[in-house]
């Protein structure tokens, strides 16, 4: 295991931005005030090993492939426990602190769900 949280708090602005841009952003439970409402908070925890393409994400229920990993995700991640998961399947980022991630769908997030990078 790379790194294990549990989603603390969903903003009002997360469904539809994961419906119109396929992504997530999440963010330890410390998140900047002008962003909650965008985010999924999550517990703190540390990066144990930095998250590279096939690596297994696990949301929830579900499960995905990483494809690309941006050159500021794993600074962002070790900070602030924040990046983009995109769920797109691209093999490259868009923009640097974006995981890329390809799988079943857009995942539903619920307070209490794991999110695991293995």
């Amino acid at each position: 295991m790379k790194y294990e949280v549990t989603v603390t708090g969903i903003g009002d602005f997360v469904l539809p931005f994961m419906r119109t841009r396929e992504s997530v952003i999440i963010f330890d439970k410390n998140v900047p005030y002008e962003y909650e409402n965008m985010v999924v908070a999550h517990t703190k925890a540390e990066v144990k090993a930095d998250i590279v393409v096939g690596d297994t994400l696990h949301l929830a229920d579900r499960s995905y492939t990483v494809t690309a990993v941006g050159d500021e995700a794993m600074k962002t991640l070790r900070e602030h426990g924040h990046c983009t998961i995109v769920f797109t399947g691209k093999d490259a980022v868009e923009q640097p602190g974006q995981i890329m991630v390809k799988g079943d769908g857009v995942p539903r997030f619920m307070v209490g769900d794991i999110i695991r990078f293995e």
